[in-house]
């Protein structure tokens, strides 16, 4: 049953294409050599497409909790959903330069033209105190959709 429902789930998620992609390009804030550069919407869900500027190592994504990614739009919250290319923690993945990995959020409304993409708890951190923060986290502020 468990099966059942996890193909299901890999179906509805990743069996649909996007509807809309819409080319962007936002490097990271703190420096990281990575930029945002898809944002693709479908019925179900928002997918964000990051690609490597340079290889990295040891990268990999929270999927429940506090640590998780997720898209702030106002004063909404899209939670984190999945992806492809991706590791999930506590297994780790490395990436050559230009390599490029897809995460799925919920949906975004309609209105949205403007999103931040925050890297959890973490990256709300290093926004606001950035001296205490002892990793790099991903954090696209501010993309502007058309």
């Amino acid at each position: 049953m468990r099966m059942a429902v996890l193909l299901g789930s890999v179906l509805v998620l990743g069996g649909l294409p996007p509807a809309a992609a819409e080319a962007v390009f936002r490097p990271a804030e703190n420096k990281v050599p990575v930029a945002l550069v898809e944002v693709a919407k479908s019925p179900r869900y928002t997918e964000v497409r990051l690609q490597t500027q340079a290889a990295v190592t040891g990268i990999c994504w929270n999927t429940q909790g506090p640590d998780s990614p997720y898209l702030l739009a106002g004063d909404r919250r899209y939670r984190f959903l999945g992806g492809d290319g991706i590791g999930t923690c506590p297994a780790a993945r490395n990436y050559g330069a230009r390599e490029s990995m897809a995460l799925r959020f919920e949906k975004l409304d309609p209105q949205v033209k403007e999103f931040s993409f925050v890297d959890g708890q973490g990256g709300e951190k290093e926004m606001t105190e950035p001296e205490t923060s002892k990793a790099r986290f991903w954090n696209f502020l501010r993309v502007t959709l058309k």
